[in-house]
């Protein structure tokens, strides 16, 4: 695996903006309050990572409810991360300094239950003469055996899954009401706000 080390932003908006002589799509992330827990170590967990807390959420504590987070995600480490960062270190985006490209994992957005058009981009049906099956799909298979193979495209649950795009530009960063904010080339996966991770190239 190549990258070691990143962060978790929050997706923001898309826009557009000059990029190599070119006016391209970009997006907008906010970089998330996110501090290293503790180191997991081969002698104890089998691997190397660091596990990181995000949006710490200061509870009640006369009722009881203990410190909670957004989210607890883990990051792969190298020997250089791991002998400059320290447990309970803040992370913030001076982690990519010097970084021209990033890996970026997510999830899709939900797509709910869809039909063969939309899911698996069939061709359309006759719409003429009281055709009634203009978006439904042909033949499901052969006669026998009497079922429907594994294989073959279904209709069904769309969205919601994990995607990794690689080599995504990091074209600037700015600042502002005391938040820091990563523009990117091109569009990412998810939601408005929601959360992203961040791989150094």
């Amino acid at each position: 695996m190549a990258n070691k080390w990143g962060i978790v932003v929050a997706k923001q908006d898309m826009t557009k903006m000059w990029f190599d002589d070119k006016f391209v799509a970009v997006t907008l992330v906010k970089v998330l309050p996110q501090e290293i827990i503790r180191y997991k170590t081969v002698e104890k967990d089998g691997y190397v990572s660091a596990v990181v807390w995000v949006e710490k959420k200061e509870l009640n504590k006369e009722k009881g409810e203990k410190v909670d987070y957004s989210l607890i995600t883990e990051f792969p480490i190298d020997d250089a991360f791991l002998s400059a960062h320290q447990a309970w270190e803040t992370l913030d985006a001076t982690l990519l300094d010097g970084v021209s490209s990033v890996t970026v994992v997510g999830m899709t957005k939900g797509k709910w239950f869809q039909g063969m058009v939309k899911r698996r981009h069939i061709k359309w049906g006759s719409a003429t003469h009281g055709h009634k099956f203009t978006r439904s799909w042909g033949s499901k298979g052969n006669r026998k055996p009497r079922r429907t193979m594994k294989w073959h495209p279904h209709a069904g649950h769309m969205g919601l899954e994990q995607v990794t795009i690689k080599k995504i530009p990091l074209v600037s960063n700015f600042e502002k009401d005391w938040e820091k904010f990563l523009v990117v080339k091109g569009s990412l996966p998810g939601s408005r706000n929601g959360k992203l991770k961040f791989f150094a190239e």
